[in-house]
């Protein structure tokens, strides 16, 4: 919520000192970090306040607007006759309200808030009548559904990204030789999470079957979550951080399919990815499995399971897609 020419997110004063109060209660009273504090005053207040500032408040005695020469003035809310045009009748999204206010976008929803003005979801707002005609324009594929939301599907497909899976800002393309079931896979999970089907077809020059999927609206939405690039990926933020042991699997499937081999008595997964390679090891740890690191020519990391007791929670709680790979781990 910091923004130099309109502190605290555009909203009155008034109200900055009332969340100020609140925040400062709760602490005293309950304890609470700034984290839970920030959802405390989501869920009071309606608006959305950075853990940075919340932190400032209770861990450096920060008040706001406690030197008026080093603040600047809120910037005058609209009336809620303005915004229900703008937004309700009009179909403007926020951010090109944000411009006619000349403010950031994040001001602009929390006028919204502010008024009780319901504010739409990114698939609602991808189905207004203005942005449907830009998208339109820009011959762009609109998402059927709400993906939003982190589900297993999602998080198969960051694994396959970051292993086999190609993907850029208008582009996603997945080829692969054999294993029609793991192609399947990633085509059943892009319909789940985006309510678009893509169906790949056999390439005859390679011997291959491939899946391409160009919408820059799903690009952009994947690429959101973070790095996908061979030399360069790393898990993503929500899935590092997540105690879901479904998510984590299904994200360590969708990276095993593309990287991962089973032999005799091993599973392994291989990658040029230093901070990739050690992510997952650290997801393997969360799921309780052991496993160890080796690197190869500097340069090549593989990572290996070993043991009856970890090979068999790798197969309940991630396992394989690819039917072959299964029944070898089996």
């Amino acid at each position: 919520m910091k923004n130099k020419k309109f502190p605290y997110g555009g909203l009155p004063r008034s109200l900055i000192f009332e969340i100020h109060k609140f925040v400062l209660d709760l602490r005293k009273k309950q304890n609470l970090g700034q984290r839970t504090l920030a959802r405390k005053v989501k869920e009071r207040f309606n608006v959305d306040f950075s853990e940075s500032t919340i932190s400032g408040w209770i861990h450096r005695n920060i008040v706001p607007y406690a030197n008026e020469k080093t603040q600047f003035k809120s910037k005058p809310i609209p009336s809620k006759r303005q915004l229900v045009n703008f937004y309700l009748n009009k179909n403007l999204s926020a951010s090109k309200i944000a411009k006619q206010f000349n403010v950031s976008t994040i001001i602009a929803i929390n006028w919204l808030k502010y008024h009780n003005i319901k504010v739409r979801s990114h698939l609602e707002s991808m189905n207004t009548s203005a942005i449907k005609k830009e998208l339109r324009e820009k011959s762009l594929t609109i998402p059927k559904k709400d993906y939003s939301k982190l589900t297993k599907e999602k998080a198969y497909l960051f694994g396959v990204l970051a292993g086999d899976g190609f993907i850029d800002k208008r582009t996603i393309r997945f080829e692969i030789k054999k294993d029609v079931d793991f192609i399947e896979e990633f085509s059943k999970c892009l319909e789940e999470v985006y309510g678009i089907k893509y169906n790949y077809k056999y390439y005859a020059p390679r011997d291959s079957y491939v899946l391409y999927a160009t919408s820059e609206i799903i690009c952009k939405d994947l690429l959101n979550y973070g790095d996908f690039r061979t030399f360069s990926w790393r898990i993503p933020f929500v899935i590092s951080n997540s105690k879901n042991m479904s998510l984590i699997g299904a994200y360590l499937k969708g990276l095993y399919d593309s990287e991962g081999s089973v032999t005799k008595y091993n599973v392994t997964f291989s990658s040029d990815s230093k901070k990739g390679i050690f992510g997952v090891k650290s997801l393997l740890e969360k799921l309780g499995i052991n496993s160890k690191i080796a690197l190869y020519q500097d340069k090549h990391y593989s990572l290996r399971i070993s043991k009856k007791e970890n090979l068999q929670k790798f197969k309940k709680l991630v396992g394989f897609t690819i039917k072959r790979k299964m029944e070898r781990l089996k």
